[in-house]
């Protein structure tokens, strides 16, 4: 199969160069909305089959390729087996798009639309994992995009921790509370503009410590919210499996990845998003407020893993980063 990725203003302009470049015998294999007026449709078209007893040098090369990649970030061999046998079965020469073929058959990706989020942002994770400055890059992303921003603090034990949200929300211009216990928070909740994105950011939590967990709960319990797990790059594979699970029991659905312009090995992240059947969301490249956050879909996952890995041309990364 040969796979192509086409991105346009609609799904339907989407569509209509998938047609166009592979066909109408094209199989469509994700759809992913990567901006407030951009689509993303990957698609792929089969190839001849090969006559009986032919040696494929291209397709083995290209599963070599990929297995050596998740060797590379360390994934656990039952997860790589399978992600490895997706791959081998879509017949696909390019190790990028075979590894991007068996993370989409693998995995989910939804990538935050803040313009369709109507229900607020609650950001949770351990302690250091980035998730103020993710608030400040959602804040800044949704006023790009015109819509009006309110952010909220639980974290007022972290020295520091109030200031730091209340000079980015002076920098984005946006109102920002702080809500110490969680009938505040359900009360800034009430208050905020009807219309406008509600971004929450939590003290950060062991989920090792059953009282630290059971607080979190309580003001997850205010808000209501749309729940995602703030996690690094770069983790110890069984330990980020673990703490995306006890997460998950607190009601996270999606996964924003954090720090990957500082990490090398991604299996941590990609365990997590297994242990807990997490949608992937977004990736923090940068430390840079204005683009550090990116949507994450098949094939810019595998571009990042293939170029961590220096199995990808030096095109990946800018592609990466474009989010093609």
């Amino acid at each position: 199969m040969r796979l192509r990725s086409f991105t346009a203003a609609t799904i339907a302009d989407a569509m209509q160069l998938v047609r166009n470049e592979l066909g109408a015998e094209a199989i469509i294999l994700s759809t992913q909305r990567t901006g407030r007026n951009s689509v993303t449709v990957t698609a792929g078209v089969e190839r001849q089959t090969a006559l009986p007893g032919e040696v494929d040098t291209a397709t083995i090369e290209t599963i070599d390729a990929v297995g050596a990649v998740l060797d590379f970030h360390g994934l656990p061999p039952v997860m790589a087996d399978r992600l490895l046998a997706a791959a081998a079965d879509l017949l696909i020469d390019d190790p990028v798009m075979a590894l991007a073929g068996a993370l989409d058959a693998r995995f989910t990706f939804m990538p935050l639309v803040e313009s369709a989020m109507a229900r607020p942002i609650m950001l949770v994770g351990p302690p250091g994992a980035g998730k103020t400055v993710t608030v400040a890059k959602l804040a800044m992303r949704a006023r790009l995009a015109g819509r009006a921003v309110t952010a909220v603090t639980c974290d007022t034990l972290r020295a520091g921790a109030v200031e730091q949200l209340a000079t980015y929300a002076r920098l984005l211009k946006i109102p920002a509370y702080r809500a110490k216990e969680p009938e505040v928070l359900a009360r800034a909740i009430a208050n905020a503009p009807k219309d406008g994105l509600m971004l929450v950011d939590t003290v950060g939590t062991n989920p090792l410590d059953r009282h630290e967990m059971d607080a979190l709960g309580a003001f997850i319990e205010a808000a209501r919210p749309e729940l995602l797990l703030v996690l690094p790059a770069g983790g110890d594979v069984a330990e980020s499996a673990d703490y995306a699970a006890a997460f998950r029991a607190l009601g996270a659905t999606r996964l924003i990845a954090t720090r990957a312009d500082a990490a090398r090995r991604l299996g941590g992240i990609v365990a997590a998003a297994e242990a807990a059947k997490l949608h992937f969301a977004e990736i923090g490249m940068s430390p840079q407020i204005a683009d550090g956050l990116q949507p994450v879909n098949p094939v810019s996952l595998a571009r990042l893993m293939m170029q961590a890995a220096g199995l990808a041309g030096d095109g990946a990364a800018e592609a990466t980063r474009n989010n093609e």
